[in-house]
């Protein structure tokens, strides 16, 4: 998913709805502040996203919360 698509799915939710995520068993509140840029290797075919290594390519994520 990219960012043009995230903003496009968020268009369809209610504007009024708090944004919660899974956090271990509970869910929590998501703040601004927890959602960063973040540096990791291509994603693999699977979906995986591996991190940041000397040996492989880099790109930037917009990088959510989660366990």
């Amino acid at each position: 998913m990219t960012v043009a698509e995230l903003i496009c799915f968020l268009q369809t939710q209610p504007q009024d709805a708090l944004v919660a995520y899974c956090r271990y068993s509970e869910q929590c509140l998501m703040e601004p502040r927890e959602i960063m840029p973040y540096k990791a290797c291509p994603p693999r075919p699977d979906g995986w996203v591996q991190d940041e290594r000397p040996d492989m390519p880099t790109q930037t994520y917009v990088l959510f919360p989660g366990n």
